[in-house]
């Protein structure tokens, strides 16, 4: 579940929603191949995710968010046609211990193509379109296993076959990630729900010249969701010449970094401030009793003495948060109340609808990405021309 702070923000701005808008949150994942599929692989100790961009980038947060502290597997992620990267993953994996996933809904993205050649010696499964593309054809004549892909863009498809399956082999209860998505979906897509507030607030400070969001997580397991969350805003949002950018980074690691800029530069970004509620493990400070009279600041060090380093976090927080207020900075506060497998879930499916929301707010389709097929076709082009 999610707590929102708006520190006093509001705003009377009306988001115009249709009735299509959420269709994506009502696609159902087949889990019966998925479960069948996942049952021919789950002894192999290697995972090779081919995938770009959406398809890969919610995984991606379940998997350093969560599931890297539970599972027993080695999880790559080739998401490059770098040729080290890619020459150090075959070093480290064989074709007898490996699966190698490869995702592209359309099955056309180039690089993602040329990578699956570079591992045609090891088992692969594929998840793309049904349609009659590329990687559908290369499956086909491989004999690779296909899971369909559902006909939403990737970047929303995280909570279906694209980020399930590969949970699953993980060892994450992808259902209780599913339950926690559509409780989510359930949530935020309510009259009158938080997430509309927050979205109506981000347009208000927008107009009045907040045009970027500084967004640090104050979390490990939250900040592997760093990737999925600009993706969302920037490729929903930003387009037709309208829309909001976001610097998305870890705390309390980008105060070292990020907050002299933040306080000290140009007034036109307002902070999105996201932390946890409850952390899943206790540590504490405990600090020697002949160290516990050394100077700190204006105390003493042994006023750490016995601290969790879960308040810690949070008053590095506090810190920034309130700064804002000295500084008549807009700034909001988020909490998940914890990170496991309900709240990947929970989590994802608000960023979803944060994204669609905001972009409906700014008047632009919030499921297409017209700009990033120009770059596309100059590369194909002179991968083309290569031989002549």
């Amino acid at each position: 579940m999610i707590k929102f702070d708006f520190n006093g923000l509001r705003s009377q701005k009306e988001v115009k929603i249709q009735s299509d808008d959420f269709d994506f949150t009502r696609v159902q994942p087949n889990m019966d191949i998925i479960l069948e599929i996942a049952g021919k692989y789950g002894n192999l100790k290697n995972l090779v995710l081919i995938a770009r961009g959406g398809s890969v980038s919610t995984f991606r947060a379940f998997w350093e968010g969560y599931g890297k502290y539970i599972s027993d597997k080695n999880v790559y992620f080739v998401d490059t046609v770098d040729p080290d990267y890619i020459f150090y993953v075959k070093d480290k994996c064989t074709p007898q211990d490996s699966l190698v996933i490869s995702i592209s809904k359309s099955g056309i993205t180039v690089d993602v193509l040329e990578t699956v050649f570079a591992f045609s010696d090891f088992t692969q499964v594929v998840i793309t379109s049904g349609d009659n593309n590329p990687l559908n054809g290369i499956a086909k004549e491989m004999g690779y296993d296909v899971i369909i892909h559902p006909e939403i863009g990737g970047r929303f498809s995280g909570l279906t076959e694209a980020g399930l399956f590969p949970s699953l082999l993980c060892g994450l209860d992808i259902s209780e990630i599913r339950n926690g998505a559509l409780e989510g979906y359930n949530d935020f897509t309510s009259p009158a729900n938080d997430v509309l507030t927050l979205s109506s607030v981000v347009k208000e400070l927008s107009d009045k010249g907040y045009d970027q969001i500084f967004w640090p997580f104050y979390s490990k397991r939250l900040a592997a969701f760093s990737e999925l969350a600009a993706q969302l805003i920037n490729e929903s949002v930003a387009k037709d010449g309208k829309g909001i950018s976001t610097i998305i980074a870890e705390g309390p690691e980008s105060q070292h970094y990020l907050n002299q800029r933040f306080f000290g530069g140009p007034k036109n970004m307002f902070g999105l401030f996201t932390t946890v509620t409850s952390f899943n493990e206790e540590e504490k400070v405990i600090i020697p009793d002949n160290l516990q009279d050394l100077s700190l600041r204006d105390g003493r060090l042994g006023d750490l003495n016995g601290m969790n380093l879960a308040d810690s976090i949070k008053f590095e927080l506090q810190g920034t948060f309130e700064e804002t207020k000295n500084g008549n900075i807009p700034a909001v506060k988020i909490e998940v109340e914890k990170v496991d497998e309900f709240n990947l879930g929970y989590f994802t499916a608000f960023l979803q609808v944060f994204a669609v929301y905001l972009a409906k707010a700014f008047e632009v389709n919030p499921f297409d990405q017209p700009e990033v097929e120009g770059a596309k076709k100059i590369s194909f082009e002179a991968r083309k021309n290569y031989k002549k």
